[in-house]
């Protein structure tokens, strides 16, 4: 079946989820093989949209043919399924990178999630964060708390989804003073962290949502800082600190939240999600923010 996406996606921050769900649910219903989306000359994605777009393709069981007439999706390395630093060499990374510098997007980045890539993970993100300050000419309290918004639910795929790998992407708006970050695994989702836990009482995605936004975390030990006290942190630090917008969807779980919403739902099983999304759009002109102000 051929899908066209031709319309834009608005300003709204979860209009990409939306759109990007209604993308998925037409392969869903197609009988065929092999599926093509085609993007239009002129469609304009949001990290929100892209990023969760392209996981979804790595991982579809069927064939889905990306036809692509947009210069902006080469650009970000959309078609070659993101920039893999492992396979080009972290110096070639870097000089890509680099080239960015007076861009107003990072290129989507694919990470690897073993162990083993610790350090080089760690000089990745080192490298996504210095290039995210330098583009937007963030302040350097915004900076501080960005490392942090990036860091905390990296960690959270590398220590809790059994993902091969995590990906990245984000896209500033210097006109309006915000950024958006999307990062996304296709891995075992939260409620599947909680239930490797000995005394699990999660059995739902909804339920597991609601407890790692409450900060019950995965760990199930006291000093534990990730999938669950590091989400509750970020999302307050984001929403609260810079009046920020938050999104996480989880198996069929949406989280929403900023200043005027703070709601959680339960999707129908068709727009179930492998995995775990995170998406923020951080404003950042905000001179009164201090980080430390919400790290608990």
């Amino acid at each position: 079946m051929e899908i066209k996406i031709s319309a834009n996606i608005g300003d709204k921050f979860s209009q990409g989820l939306q759109d990007v769900l209604s993308v998925i649910d037409h392969i869903h219903q197609s009988e065929d093989e092999e599926d093509i989306l085609v993007f239009q000359n002129d469609v304009f994605v949001t990290p929100l949209f892209i990023l969760p777009l392209l996981v979804y393709i790595s991982g579809c069981p069927k064939k889905i043919i990306c036809q692509i007439n947009n210069g902006y999706l080469d650009t970000i390395k959309f078609g070659s399924g993101g920039l893999k630093p492992d396979e080009l060499g972290f110096n070639a990374f870097h000089n890509l990178l680099d080239k960015c510098s007076f861009k107003t997007y990072i290129p989507i980045i694919s990470f690897p999630t073993d162990k083993e890539y610790t350090r080089e993970r760690n000089d990745i993100l080192s490298a996504v964060e210095s290039l995210l300050s330098h583009q937007a000419k963030l302040q350097p309290n915004i900076t501080t708390g960005l490392k942090y918004l990036i860091e905390e639910n990296v960690d959270n795929i590398v220590e809790h989804s059994d993902s091969k790998r995590g990906y990245i992407f984000s896209q500033s708006y210097p006109a309006k003073n915000y950024l958006d970050i999307c990062i996304a695994d296709n891995g075992i989702t939260l409620l599947g962290s909680y239930l490797k836990m000995e005394e699990n009482k999660f059995i739902d995605h909804l339920s597991a949502m609601k407890a790692a936004n409450s900060g019950i975390s995965t760990k199930n030990l006291p000093d534990a800082e990730n999938r669950g006290y590091g989400i509750r942190t970020s999302k307050n630090m984001l929403v609260n600190g810079l009046s920020g917008n938050f999104v996480m969807l989880s198996g069929n779980a949406l989280y929403l939240s900023s200043r005027g919403i703070d709601q959680f739902s339960a999707l129908p099983e068709i727009a179930t999600w492998h995995g775990t999304i995170v998406a923020m759009r951080i404003p950042y002109m905000n001179r009164s923010f201090n980080y430390i102000n919400f790290v608990e």
